[in-house]
């Protein structure tokens, strides 16, 4: 099971790339493209840490 820390480090990163693709996207595909990239980044980083934890 994942802790406090890595559920906030989770938003943190999501919420830091959300911010980052509003300032530097010029259209809404961009956008569209970069929040899926963003996602699929956070999940690998969640599923890195249950593993992790399986391992322990």
């Amino acid at each position: 099971m994942l802790n406090i820390r890595q559920i906030v480090g989770a938003v943190l990163l999501f919420v830091k790339g959300l911010i980052e693709l509003l300032g530097s996207c010029k259209d809404f595909y961009e956008l569209e493209k970069g929040i899926h990239e963003l996602c699929q980044k956070v999940c690998n980083q969640i599923f890195t840490w249950a593993l992790e934890q399986l391992d322990c």
